[in-house]
């Protein structure tokens, strides 16, 4: 048996964290939501995984990478957000007579798939509906289960007619991670030992409270906490100065610093967090500079770094991607180009009086540079895109831009503190500013799983055939594409 785990939620239930981690990847206790997943999995002896992700595609294939850490081969299948499972289960060409366990790997849930398979095989020819806490718990079996594949769509859904399924009410505990609430929930009950089954990992350590205790990562500095009267989980890397208070439950993701004399009490805050001095927080998420109460459901994006923050500075791409033999090259074919710019003008001036409509001559867009200052550049307003953007390559000359990259255009750029932005690439070239934002994804998607060295090449021949960029090609980036 083999399984598909679907990890292609958005989270917009969770903005503006969601612009911080995608469901699949937000911690609980430290660990990524789908390494749970992915450990019931084992357990149910599974080693084979489909694994369906989206628009955070990058980010999870480098935390699992290929699944020999768990001892998992994973395949990796490129869907759009939220995709329907039908349509997904279409484009895998799957034997119809094959056993398949499908289940959602962007909620949290404890332990629970060796033992709904085990049920599940008891009624081969039936669907067999798997609830957990009177809700969905995600995960069903083919091929019983093929004519109601919906139920695992997002949201989950219980199924109607009850009258034509098996119930199987699993124990444990589920959370859908659908709401602040819900997460924070998912976190205070792993930290305080109420999950059956699931205990934090981390070395323990007593707390001033003899019922609780604190589990803490390695290179951890902590203080003393048996004098603290919280418990809780502190990730590794983090350190927390002695004249913190921890009250109740706290969560500490890795590689946090949580300053002198603040205070924290039921809170989770998340990796890379930075808790400044005195500052008093309850019944809340930390995540970098956002602020959410749970209490009210309010949320704070603090520009004030001595407040909260980024604990570490992002990493930006090192130095100057485009290598300076490059931009020679490209400063001497700039300087050559340059007397093709009078025939442009002249070529504007003659369409314009032949549309009998007065055109602008140039289209100026807003960008963000690899340094994320925004900036103007213009391109002629031609429809060949390489020539278009000839007057674009001057900020690869300077350094500002890339040129091949992602799309620079500022409207686009949220998300992309770790990737190069250049002039030239399948956004900017295949695609007209008309084209949704999803579109632009799974584009840029299918460029990223293409490993072949003359990829760039490809990108350039077909920008050179307009013919090639037609609306039922386009209709095709929405199909599966491999990783590997």
């Amino acid at each position: 048996m083999q399984a598909i785990i679907f990890a292609n939620r958005t989270g917009d239930e969770l903005a503006p964290l969601n612009s911080h981690y995608c469901p699949a990847l937000l911690p609980v206790g430290n660990k990524a939501v789908i390494e749970y997943t992915l450990e019931d999995v084992v357990k149910a002896g599974i080693t084979q995984i489909k694994l369906i992700i989206s628009s955070q595609a990058q980010e999870i294939e480098a935390q699992l990478g290929n699944g020999e850490k768990w001892g998992l081969d994973i395949e990796y299948f490129l869907s759009k957000p939220q995709e329907e499972t039908s349509s997904i289960l279409s484009r895998l060409a799957l034997d119809p007579k094959e056993s398949l366990l499908l289940t959602r790997g962007d909620i949290f849930r404890t332990p629970s798939i060796a033992q709904f398979i085990t049920f599940a095989a008891d009624f081969s020819d039936d669907f067999v509906q798997a609830k957990m806490e009177s809700k969905n718990a995600g995960m069903i079996l083919l091929p019983a289960a093929l004519p109601y594949i919906a139920d695992i769509d997002w949201p989950l859904s219980s199924h109607s007619d009850t009258s034509s399924v098996v119930t199987l009410v699993l124990h444990g505990r589920s959370f859908m991670l659908d709401s602040f609430d819900s997460y924070m929930d998912a976190n205070l009950s792993l930290a305080g030992n109420q999950l059956p089954t699931l205990t934090p990992s981390n070395r323990k350590f007593n707390s001033a409270n003899p019922l609780r205790s604190f589990y803490v990562g390695a290179k951890s500095d902590s203080g003393n906490l048996s004098e603290q009267n919280g418990w809780g989980v502190i990730g590794e890397g983090s350190r927390i100065e002695q004249t913190v208070a921890l009250n109740e439950c706290v969560v500490i993701g890795k590689d946090c610093l949580i300053d002198r004399e603040s205070v924290l009490e039921n809170c989770v805050v998340l990796p890379n967090t930075y808790v400044g001095e005195k500052l008093e927080v309850k019944n809340s998420i930390l995540s970098k500079d956002l602020l959410i109460n749970i209490e009210n459901g309010g949320v704070i994006q603090v520009n004030d770094l001595s407040l909260i923050g980024t604990n570490e500075r992002i990493a930006k791409p090192c130095g100057r991607k485009t290598s300076k033999l490059t931009r020679s090259a490209l400063l001497i074919f700039f300087i050559l180009t340059l007397p093709l710019w009078p025939f442009i003008c002249l070529y504007l001036s003659l369409r314009s009086v032949c549309i009998q409509e007065a055109a602008h001559f140039t289209v100026t867009d807003t960008f963000i540079d690899n340094l994320g200052h925004k900036f103007q550049a213009w391109r002629w307003n031609i429809p060949g895109t390489i020539i278009a953007r000839l007057p674009q390559l001057y900020h690869v000359l300077t350094g500002r831009l890339d040129l091949f990259g992602d799309s620079p255009e500022a409207r686009y750029a949220a998300g992309k503190e770790l990737r190069r932005l250049g002039v030239l690439g399948p956004v900017q070239l295949l695609l007209d500013r008309s084209a949704p934002e999803e579109e632009r994804m799974l584009l840029e998607l299918e460029f990223d799983a293409d490993l072949r060295s003359t990829k760039y090449l490809h990108l350039l021949w077909r920008a050179l055939q307009p013919q090639l960029i037609t609306p039922s090609s386009r209709s095709k980036l929405a199909r599966f594409a491999a990783r590997k």
